[in-house]
């Protein structure tokens, strides 16, 4: 069974975080707000905003909040740390193969916006 693209998209956000921070660097990872970008009422949409938060690190008094774009079409991944004032963006480029683990690794375009 295939999996949905939205929860490809999830899938492939925490993959990201989770090579940055680890898996205890992304405790209690939940998703905020899940939208299409595109797509029709026919076609399921291939790229998707991610808003999530997580505890960083375990002495973490607060969660932290992220803005990811996800692009299923070639598994490009851009996130931003959604705090006061500006933060950089990096984008990661997530190899893609059906149904196996995810390996993210970044690419040198980063920006701030």
């Amino acid at each position: 069974m295939t999996k949905s693209a939205s929860i490809r998209a999830i899938e492939l956000t925490r993959a990201v975080f989770e090579s940055i921070h680890g898996n205890l660097g992304v405790l209690k990872f939940s998703i905020e707000e899940l939208k299409p970008t595109n797509g029709s009422p026919i076609e399921e949409s291939k790229k998707w905003d991610v808003i999530c938060s997580f505890f960083e690190s375990v002495g973490s008094s607060a969660p932290s909040r992220f803005q990811s774009s996800v692009n299923l079409n070639d598994g490009t991944v851009t996130i931003k740390k959604l705090t006061e004032g500006e933060t950089p963006v990096q984008r990661y480029k997530v190899a893609l193969e059906p149904e196996a683990e995810t390996t993210p690794t970044p690419t040198n375009t980063n920006s701030t916006k």
